[in-house]
């Protein structure tokens, strides 16, 4: 099957969850009262208002979300040249969540957009830090290593600053799970945005990286600046899962997972036409794992961060062994 044919059923899969996620959750609501809140807005309709002022900013920022990480999955592995290395690897992830419980302990309950500005500005700090203790990021090992370490030292940071202060874990714990609940339009406005530039990136800056997975002499070799290079993929990296970490929190699994299905949707796609598949398949699993959450224990809810580590671990675990045996 020709790869537009692959990715335009991916993008109707990723269309599917979106229209089952505005019209299903605590209430249900017919698909002719979706067009009439998307067409026609009836503020004083409930059930429309719940889909257009409640469901559609959460249902959009999953798909910049998921899209986000999956992208932001594909180039950390391409530069890690490891299949279980994920946006984490960076530090962003750390490096967010650090900003963000060094903000609330400092000034108590803040709006969801200076949540998310703290979250931006953290992840985009990390990745500056990350690329200097990389020494440039010349080498596809060091940057992982350096990432990994930065990390750890965040989170002890933030493990101490949570346990010390109740206040801050109060109000800590429930962004750091990962909920597409905590999305709101101002800040989706200003993030989504951020996020496609990142994919942008990502997409334009593919071709080098593939060059560089046979090594940093054949890239070389080939013409290729290896630390510029490998700092534009960090930088792409940096802006989508920074995004993404500001949007919704730390979510896991799709950076890790959607790689992997992306390259199985289409075996043998260069890594350009890897980061389009990726998009709709992380777009799908945010949409899909966030409507489970809404339909498990409705009308509560179970966050997405811990739907994603339900699912996404047994299902990454009989991938990896998949795998290990066509490997073997």
């Amino acid at each position: 099957m020709p790869f537009a044919s692959r990715l335009t059923l991916l993008w109707l899969a990723a269309l599917a969850g979106l229209v089952a996620a505005l019209c299903l959750g605590a209430q249900d609501y017919p698909p002719r009262l979706l067009w009439a809140a998307l067409a026609a807005y009836d503020p004083a309709d409930p059930g429309q208002a719940i889909i257009a002022e409640m469901r559609l900013p959460r249902v959009l920022a999953g798909l910049v979300v998921g899209g986000a990480l999956a992208v932001a999955g594909v180039i950390m592995q391409a530069m890690a040249r490891n299949p279980l290395a994920d946006p984490g690897l960076t530090g962003v992830n750390a490096g967010a969540a650090l900003a963000v419980v060094s903000g609330l302990l400092a000034f108590g309950a803040l709006p969801q957009l200076v949540i998310a500005g703290l979250a931006l500005s953290g992840a985009a700090l990390a990745a500056v830090l990350v690329w200097l203790l990389a020494g440039g990021g010349d080498n596809t090992l060091r940057l992982p290593l350096a990432g990994a370490a930065f990390a750890s030292l965040c989170m002890a940071l933030v493990a101490l600053v949570v346990l010390t202060h109740p206040e801050a874990r109060n109000i800590y714990r429930f962004w750091m799970v990962g909920s597409l609940a905590v999305a709101q339009s101002q800040a989706l406005a200003v993030l989504a945005p951020i996020a496609l530039a990142g994919i942008l990136a990502a997409a334009a800056v593919a071709r080098q990286i593939e060059a560089l997975m046979l090594g940093a002499e054949m890239g070389s070799a080939l013409g290729l600046h290896v630390g510029r290079v490998l700092g534009l993929g960090l930088a792409a990296v940096a802006l989508t899962a920074g995004a993404s970490v500001a949007i919704a929190g730390p979510v896991g699994f799709i950076g890790l997972i959607a790689p992997h299905l992306a390259r199985r949707a289409m075996p043998g796609a260069s890594l350009t036409r890897q980061v389009a598949l990726a998009c709709p398949v992380g777009a799908g699993l945010a949409l899909f794992a966030d409507l489970a959450g809404r339909w498990l224990l409705r009308p509560g809810e179970v966050q997405l961060g811990l739907v994603l580590a339900m699912i996404g671990a047994p299902a990454f675990m009989i991938l990896v062994r998949r795998m290990l045996r066509e490997g073997a």
